[in-house]
């Protein structure tokens, strides 16, 4: 049965590399009160049907309930344009169970809907500022995300630093005695020494370098989300070759050693974006982690964690309007190769779509 399932989920991942599921499944349950009609201690048609629609409406809020702060606000504040409608949004509805207690007249059913996350997702993205523009009027948005692969880790030993203070005291006792027109002196002297030992053990951060590579998985799965959100997207290797900037390789050279760019560097990158009038420009790194194997299928299983910031630079100063991470994401395949794409693939949509939640909560385009 394993070897079953293993063959299936390769099969699928082969077809379709950057697989991502666009429906999500929730359960629901109502329990509804009702009078004796006629003869019959049963519910009518009525009753189940009103039962229905409540349990279906509270898996409906389960599901936004899951939402991140960002887009459940967005949400909450056009929720109306969904619950009056969310036929449009549910694909399939299943009774998973069904109660009636004729003594107590109390009818209960729970059950399982499954609803169609892109259907959701674009009518939240015309609630929004970007969503709202016209194709081809959205703010026009730049961005460098690349991954980063451990290439070496230089650690350090611990310094440690020694003090000794040392003290001496002494006390001495004289007596003197009369003998036969002589005097004699009897001294006798005692000691003490007292030590304080201390110090203290530095430890240094260990010094980690990377292998850095753009990613076309990257920016495809990025701009799956950025595009219909109502932003204009805009390679940054063309604002380079047109505008100017900070070189990308000086971008890469630079996220080899480190986790954030030089002043000097980010403030080329904004000031070419601004000469081609870009509104927002994003950076991003994505470390890819070392693969292991998945307990639940057996499969190559690959972790990227993502840290990603979002800048207004329409005005004088850039205005950091969302950040994403570190959050970590995994991906799967039969080898580590379609693991890791699975895996970058995952987390730059998932830092794409938290982006466009938090700029739509702030209803910025």
């Amino acid at each position: 049965m394993k070897t079953l399932l293993q063959f299936f989920i390769i099969a699928l991942l082969i077809a379709v590399p950057g697989i991502s599921f666009a429906e999500t499944s929730s359960i629901g349950s109502a329990r509804i009160t009702y009078e004796k009609h006629a003869f019959s201690k049963e519910p009518t048609k009525e009753v189940k049907s009103k039962a229905l629609e409540d349990a279906k409406l509270s898996a409906w809020k389960r599901y936004v309930s899951k939402f991140s702060k960002p887009k459940y606000k967005l949400y909450s504040d056009n929720e109306n344009a969904f619950t009056g409608a969310m036929d449009t949004y549910i694909s399939s509805c299943n009774i998973l169970e069904e109660k009636t207690d004729t003594d107590n007249l109390v009818y209960t059913v729970g059950v399982k809907i499954t609803i169609n996350d892109v259907a959701v997702e674009t009518k939240l993205s015309e609630f929004s500022a970007a969503g709202s523009n016209a194709t081809g009027e959205g703010s026009l948005f730049s961005f460098v995300f690349l991954a980063r692969e451990t290439s070496s880790v230089k650690s350090f030993k611990d310094k440690e630093t020694s003090v000794e203070m040392s003290q001496e005291v002494g006390t001495v006792e004289e007596s003197a005695a009369s003998h036969g027109g002589s005097a004699a002196e009897a001294v006798s002297k005692e000691s003490m020494k007292k030590t304080v030992t201390g110090g203290n053990v530095e430890k240094k951060a260990d010094k980690i370098a990377y292998t850095v590579s753009s990613s076309s998985d990257v920016d495809s799965a990025m701009n799956e989300i950025l595009s219909p959100a109502g932003f204009e997207v805009v390679d940054y290797r063309d604002v380079l070759s047109e505008c100017g900037g900070a070189d990308f390789n000086t971008i890469k050279d630079e996220y080899a050693c480190g986790s954030e760019l030089s002043n000097e560097t980010r403030r080329e990158a904004i000031n070419g974006c601004r000469m081609c009038e870009i509104q927002f420009f994003a950076t991003g790194t994505l470390d890819v982690g070392i693969n292991d194997i998945d307990p639940v299928s057996g499969m190559k299983r690959v972790y990227v964690s993502v840290n990603a910031n979002v800048w207004n630079i329409s005005g004088r100063l850039p205005r950091k309007v969302a950040a994403v991470g570190p959050i970590q994401y995994a991906g799967l395949g039969p080898d580590a190769v379609v693991a890791k794409r699975n895996a970058l693939r995952k987390a730059a949509a998932e830092a794409a779509t938290t982006i466009v939640d938090q700029m739509n909560a702030k209803k910025i385009n």
